[in-house]
C-alpha cells in the first residue's frame, strides 16, 4: 500500500454523532450469534441463532431490535423441542412493506430449506420448508447461497443440496411472496459446487456465487474455481464465469456487487494446499478482484494473513454511499504462542473502485484461551458509519457461556476507537510517538484501546496495574499497525487503573490512566 505523508482536513459536522460500541452479549440464552443486520433511521434489525435453555436444548432463531446505542429493544424467539431453527445465511431482508424475511434451514428427522416471513414488529407470519428434491435418498439442503426478493414480490433461494453427482450442487427455488414454490431448478454437476452468495439483476435475472472442486473425489491435487453464473427469471443458465485452474486455487464468490455497467466486484480467496498424511486442506488467503462485462479479469488485490488456517476468509462487500470505493469484511488468522494457540479476528478493508487498498481494520480481543471474533454482515448508517455483526466465541478454561453475539458500531473511517485513521497515510519512515489511545473512558463492558504508532511494534507486551501498582493482567503485543484492542472488563472492580506498553526490554514506553466503572 502506498504511504504519503499525513494532511487531514476534518468536516466536523460529518463527525459528529457518529456513536461507536463493542458489544457481546447472548440474551439469557445459553448461546447465541447475530447473523443479519439492518440499519435504519430509528432502530437497528437482526436475525439471530440462539441455544435454548430448556431440554432438549434445540437452536432457535430470533428477531431483535436494537436502538442506535446497541441496547436490545425487543427479541421474538422461534424454538421447538422437535425441531431447531437456524437462519445462518444471507440475506437478511427487510421488504418494501416494512416487513422482513430471512432464509435459514432446519432439522428434526430431515434437514430442510425455511423461510421465515414477519410482520413489521418481528412476529412470524409463516414459515415454509422447502426439501431435498432427491429425498428420501438424499435429504441435506441448506440455503447457502442466501436469498433475494424477485420483482414481482417472491422470493429466490440459492440451496446447496446433496445428491448421487457430488456432495453438494447448486439447486434454485423461486417463489411467490407467500412462499409457495413457482419453479425449482437442479444445476447438476460431476465436481463438488456449493453456492455462496446470489444477486439480482435490475433486469429480473440472478447471478449466482458459488465454488467448484474435486475435493469430492480426491484427498490431494486439488482444484478450487470460483464459480459464477447467471440465469433468466425461470432459471435456464445464460453465461458463466470459472476462474480458470491455471490461475491456481480459488474460493468462492462469497459475496458480489453488480456495477452500473455489468462489471462485478467479488470476494473471494486464494488458496494454499497444504499437505498432509491422510488429507490435504486448503487454506485461504482474502481476495477481492473485478470481473468485467465481458467477464475478463480486471484487478484483484490480496490480504495476505500472518499464518495460513481455515478461519481466514471474507464474507461481506459493500459498495459505499459516498463513492469513495468498497468496504470489504471477513475474519483474519494469527496462530499465537503459550498460553493462547490462535487468535480469529474481525478483519475490514477500504478498497478504491480500482482494487488499491485504502485502509484495513482488525479487531483484537485480549484475553484468557482462544478467542474467535467472526464477522457476518455490515451496513451503512445514517451518521456515516457501519453497524457489524456476527459471532464471538472465548474459549478459555473458566468460560460458562463461550458462544455469544457480537454487535459492533463503526465510524466512517471503520473506527472503534476515534480517529484511528490518522495512521493510515503517515509515510513509512516517518515514525509517530507512540501513544495508547483509549475509549471509551471510564469503561464498563470493555476496554478499546490501540497503540498508535505507524511501526509494528512485535515483542513488545501490554500491562494492566490498579491505582495502588498491583499487577492484574498482561497480554503479548502481537498485532499489525493500526489494531484494534478489545479487553472485556465488566467483572472487574470500579476503579482506576493504568494502561501500560511494555517493549521488548520491558521498558514503559507509554502508559494511559483509565476508569472501570458499572
Amino acid at each position: 500500500m502506498k504511504k504519503f505523508l499525513l494532511a487531514i482536513v476534518v468536516f466536523p459536522f460529518l463527525l459528529q454523532g457518529q456513536v461507536t460500541f463493542n458489544k457481546r452479549m447472548r440474551y439469557d440464552y445459553s448461546a447465541a450469534v447475530l447473523t443479519g443486520i439492518i440499519a435504519t433511521d430509528s432502530f437497528y434489525y437482526a436475525t439471530s441463532i440462539i441455544a435454548d435453555t430448556v431440554f432438549p436444548y434445540k437452536t432457535g432463531t430470533a428477531f431483535l431490535k436494537f436502538t442506535l446505542d446497541g441496547e436490545l429493544s425487543d427479541i421474538k424467539a422461534t424454538l421447538n423441542t422437535q425441531k431447531t431453527y437456524e437462519a445462518w445465511f444471507d440475506n437478511f431482508l427487510q421488504l418494501p412493506d416494512g416487513g422482513f424475511a430471512t432464509p435459514g434451514y432446519s432439522f428434526d428427522t430431515t434437514t430442510s430449506t425455511i423461510l421465515i416471513r414477519y410482520t413489521t414488529e418481528g412476529d412470524t407470519l409463516f414459515t415454509h420448508s422447502y426439501f431435498n428434491p432427491n429425498a428420501p435418498t438424499y435429504t441435506f439442503i441448506q440455503p447457502r447461497g442466501g436469498m433475494v426478493t424477485t420483482s414481482d414480490g417472491g422470493f429466490l433461494l440459492a440451496n446447496a443440496i446433496g445428491s448421487n453427482h457430488s456432495n453438494a450442487i447448486n439447486y434454485l427455488i423461486k417463489t411467490d411472496s407467500l412462499g409457495n414454490i413457482e419453479w425449482d431448478y437442479i444445476y447438476f454437476d460431476t465436481k463438488w459446487n456449493r453456492p455462496q452468495s446470489l444477486i439480482a439483476t435490475p433486469d429480473g435475472k440472478f447471478i449466482v456465487g458459488s465454488i467448484k472442486t474435486n475435493q469430492n473425489v480426491t484427498n490431494s491435487n486439488y482444484t478450487f474455481q470460483c464459480h459464477i453464473f447467471q440465469v433468466d427469471s425461470l432459471g435456464n443458465k445464460e453465461w458463466e464465469y470459472l476462474s480458470p485452474v491455471s490461475s491456481g486455487l480459488r474460493d468462492s464468490a462469497n459475496d458480489m456487487i453488480l456495477q452500473d455497467d455489468g462489471s462485478l466486484i467479488v470476494a473471494s480467496g486464494v488458496g494454499h494446499e497444504i499437505e498432509s498424511s491422510s488429507q490435504n486442506t486448503v487454506y485461504f488467503e482474502k481476495m477481492v478482484f473485478k470481473l468485467s462485462p465481458s467477464g475478463e479479469l480486471a484487478w484483484q488485490v490480496k490480504f495476505p494473513d500472518i499464518d495460513y488456517d481455515g478461519y481466514s476468509r471474507t464474507t461481506k462487500l459493500l459498495k459505499l454511499s459516498d463513492g469513495t470505493g468498497f468496504l470489504v469484511a471477513g475474519m483474519a488468522y494469527e496462530a499465537l504462542p503459550y498460553p493462547k494457540y490462535f487468535a480469529v479476528r474481525g478483519w475490514l478493508a477500504k478498497i478504491s473502485y480500482n482494487g488499491d487498498i485504502i485502509w484495513t481494520r482488525q479487531h483484537v480481543y485480549l484475553d484468557d484461551g482462544e478467542d474467535e471474533h467472526k464477522i457476518f454482515d455490515l451496513k451503512e448508517t445514517n451518521d456515516g458509519g457501519f453497524i457489524v455483526c456476527g459471532e464471538a466465541k472465548d474459549w478459555a478454561s473458566n468460560s460458562i457461556y463461550r458462544q455469544q453475539a457480537w454487535l459492533l458500531k463503526l465510524d466512517g473511517y471503520g473506527c472503534l476507537v476515534p480517529d484511528c485513521q490518522l495512521l493510515d497515510n503517515v509515510v513509512e519512515n516517518y515514525v509517530t510517538p507512540i501513544q495508547l489511545v483509549i475509549y471509551p473512558n471510564p469503561a464498563s463492558d470493555y476496554l478499546n484501546f490501540q497503540l498508535r504508532n505507524n511501526k509494528l511494534l512485535s515483542n513488545g507486551q501490554f500491562r494492566i496495574l490498579d491505582s495502588n501498582g498491583r499487577f492484574i493482567k498482561s497480554f503479548p503485543a502481537n498485532s499489525t499497525v493500526g489494531d484494534t484492542f478489545v479487553i472485556p472488563v465488566s467483572d472487574w472492580a470500579t476503579g482506576i487503573y493504568f494502561l501500560q506498553f511494555l517493549d521488548l526490554n520491558e521498558h514503559i514506553v507509554a502508559f494511559e490512566k483509565f476508569i472501570v466503572t458499572h
